[in-house]
């Protein structure tokens, strides 16, 4: 009765994680290439995603009250891949937006950290706050881009 029942439950575990996967920042970068429908979000606070940013991300902050809010206002059946400073937040975002029905997210492991030892883009801000009007997020217009890749 126990194996069964043990069985049982490994027999659900892989649905249970299905559309949820963690993955590196060069699968993040493949990822973007190839999908250009993919939401990027950056769950760091405004003030970290002000010092630079991966390019077309929004900022949705995880420690915010209103993460929730502002989540949900994101299409729930495109894929979401979410990244912060090394990917604790992030992870922690994503299993929340698993809870909310998004079908399909993606955690990027290393977070901005890892994104920049690769030297890929990132998009240093100068221009004042934009807010999007879908998810009321906060958008920066970048003014300068470092790195090269």
């Amino acid at each position: 009765m126990k194996r069964n029942l043990f069985l049982l439950m490994f027999s659900f575990f892989p649905l249970l994680c299905m559309g949820q996967k963690n993955v590196n920042v060069d699968e993040a970068k493949k990822m973007m290439e190839k999908n250009k429908q993919l939401q990027i979000v950056d769950v760091r606070t405004p003030q970290e995603f002000a010092s630079g940013h991966i390019e077309g991300a929004i900022n949705i902050d995880w420690r915010d009250a209103s993460f929730p809010d502002k989540i949900v206002k994101l299409k729930k059946k495109k894929a979401v891949l979410i990244y912060c400073r090394s990917g604790r937040r992030s992870l922690s975002a994503m299993n929340k937006m698993m809870e909310l029905g998004f079908k399909e997210t993606y955690n990027m492991e290393g977070g901005i950290l890892e994104w920049g030892k690769k030297k890929y883009k990132i998009l240093i801000p100068a221009a004042p706050d934009s807010t999007d009007a879908t998810t009321g997020a906060t958008r920066r217009v970048p003014a300068e881009q470092n790195s090269t890749k």
